[in-house]
């Protein structure tokens, strides 16, 4: 079967599957923020208007401001596009050819957006026996052996991360082999207490940072990221993007609620204990769930058909994402998005009923 290469979209899943769409479901398959602010804190109708009338500033100038003065870096460092994925593609146009390191199991648009652009692809792949985790002589040794590398940080599909001094063990190791790593931290934002590699760009000149407004500010539709890296290497990737790449309506949106701490705060803790109450439960049922810290997690029931589980949370209404597309996971794992605790506890019973 040509399995659906992303979440996010369970009529075309369903079909794909020849399964009636049931009259309501709960989509799983989806990671951004389940706990949606009220449409009296969005801008009003007019707005929407207007700004959908007018051309873009091309280079986003009050966004990357406000960005540089939150993350206190020099506006010069940032270029916004269209999505975290138009981070990724440009990145894999501006390293055509070369060769490109991948931790994997890991979002699967970095190995697609490199072999669009000729890139020799180097993986190296992580597992459950290991924690998930990636020794750091092996991450040093494939780092001289490739021009740039990829890290997914919080990791998608795994939802778990390395421990601070072991990332900047890398990025030093990194430096003094002159390649470029690129630390996706789409989900970053979901992560309660975590630290960021924004903190370095200054340190390392082979550091580019990638994130992700959409997920957090529901504005998956209105597509909006950023790319932080040193102002020659976002010079270079400016070059590379269309003209007017980032909407109008995204850049006012990310303006909007970018202001918004508070929110954010609360979306993490809500999600952290929202995670460990699912995590804790499910364990119960024999289930295991990997060590996230984020708002998705990976589940498997030991000794039972995972193909099977994901058909039947299907049936029952629960869209789960499929891990075949994801090297090193092969499907033997679902991803499940953590969402509220009412649409958590639907699913809880379905995975019950499961294991039982």
């Amino acid at each position: 079967m040509n399995w659906p290469a992303h979440g996010a979209n369970p009529r075309q899943l369903y079909q794909q599957l020849g399964l009636p769409l049931p009259a309501t479901y709960v989509d799983f398959s989806v990671n951004t923020n389940p706990y949606v602010l009220p449409l009296s804190l969005w801008p009003t109708q007019a707005d929407f208007c207007r700004w959908a009338m007018e051309y873009p500033d091309p280079d986003a100038v009050p966004l990357v401001d406000f960005l540089a003065r939150a993350e206190g870096i020099s506006p010069g460092c940032i270029l916004m596009t269209n999505g975290a994925s138009e981070c990724i593609y440009l990145l894999g146009q501006l390293f055509s050819q070369k060769r490109i390191g991948i931790a994997e199991p890991a979002f699967s648009e970095y190995r697609r957006a490199c072999e669009a652009h000729g890139c020799k692809i180097v993986s190296l792949v992580t597992n459950e026996e290991k924690s998930w985790k990636y020794e750091l002589s092996e991450l040093t040794m494939l780092l001289k052996d490739v021009d740039a590398f990829f890290l997914c940080h919080p990791n998608n599909p795994t939802g778990t991360v390395m421990a601070e001094e072991e990332l900047y063990e890398l990025l030093m190791a990194a430096e003094k082999a002159k390649t470029f790593v690129i630390i996706d931290e789409a989900f970053y934002h979901f992560w309660a207490d975590g630290f960021t590699a924004l903190q370095w760009i200054g340190r390392f000149s082979h550091l580019i940072v990638l994130r992700s407004l959409t997920k957090i500010h529901h504005l998956a539709g209105a597509r909006i990221g950023y790319m932080v890296a040193n102002e020659e290497i976002i010079a270079q990737a400016k070059a590379l993007q269309p003209p007017w790449s980032v909407s109008k309506v995204a850049q006012q949106l990310a303006l909007h609620f970018l202001p918004m701490d508070e929110f954010v705060a609360q979306t993490k803790r809500m999600i952290a204990a929202e995670r460990e109450r699912i995590a804790e439960i499910l364990r119960g049922y024999g289930y295991y769930v990997s060590p996230s810290v984020v708002n998705f997690y990976l589940l498997r029931l030991p000794n039972r058909s995972t193909e099977a589980l994901f058909y039947h949370l299907l049936r029952e209404g629960m869209v789960p994402r499929h891990t075949m597309n994801f090297r090193g996971l092969d499907g033997k794992y679902l991803r499940l998005a953590v969402k509220t605790k009412e649409e958590n506890d639907q699913l809880l019973q379905a995975l019950r009923r499961w294991a039982q």
